[in-house]
């Protein structure tokens, strides 16, 4: 995940590098596509668009777009429930997943990277304070910021958005005995690293589980 949360970090300085480039001879134009359903997400058809847009990064996983129009401002935010940038780089709208989901949304905010196939969906989103967090900060200094993350997996069946912890990824892996037994077999299951390498293992086995319904069936 830190691999790929770091190409997108690169690639979205990369373009806020071009946009603000706009006196060169021969300045690229980008453009951001606009998806009011996971059907258009998936059939990569947009139902709108914005040419050389002003993104405001104020972390890691949380973008916002400027428009300098109060009103579309305000229509991105209700209407939308993803850009994209080009067909690899995808950003959900947090107000999205609050208004359709339940569980782990509220630390959401703006828009944040989505990654997701015909049958798989998960963002990267916050990793919640403790209470020491809060008390004394995260920084030497003592300041309280969000300085890590976690893959938070969307149930379309349940309606609901889960971090995906150890215990979690135990209940997903229980459709698929042998990667649960693989898993809590191991010494350090409990270690990020291991989670995340377990949860890409179910997702490739759920995305190849002719059984598994696709998220338009769930959503539509």
């Amino acid at each position: 995940m830190k691999n790929c949360l770091k190409y997108l970090l690169m690639t979205l300085v990369a373009t806020i590098g071009i946009f603000a480039d706009a006196s060169a001879v021969e300045a690229r134009h980008d453009t951001i596509y606009f998806y009011e359903s996971w059907k258009q997400m998936l059939d990569l058809q947009p139902v709108a668009m914005i040419e050389d847009p002003v993104f405001f990064p104020y972390s890691d996983c949380e973008v916002y777009i400027e428009t300098g129009i109060d009103e579309t401002n305000d229509m991105i935010k209700e209407k939308f429930i993803a850009f994209s940038l080009g067909d690899s780089l995808w950003y959900m709208n947090s107000e999205y997943l609050k208004k359709n989901f339940k569980g782990d949304t509220k630390n959401m905010d703006g828009f944040f990277p989505v990654f997701f196939n015909e049958k798989i969906a998960y963002v990267i989103s916050y990793s919640p304070l403790s209470v020491k967090d809060v008390l004394f900060g995260t920084n030497v200094d003592g300041v309280t910021e969000r300085n890590s993350v976690d893959n938070y997996h969307i149930d379309f069946l349940n309606h609901r958005v889960n971090r995906v912890t150890h215990e979690y990824l135990s209940s997903l892996l229980e459709d698929y005995p042998d990667l649960l037994m693989r898993y809590e077999g191991m010494k350090d299951y409990k270690k990020i690293e291991i989670i995340e390498d377990y949860f890409f293992k179910y997702i490739d086995r759920a995305t190849d589980d002719i059984m598994r319904p696709y998220i338009v069936d769930l959503v539509e």
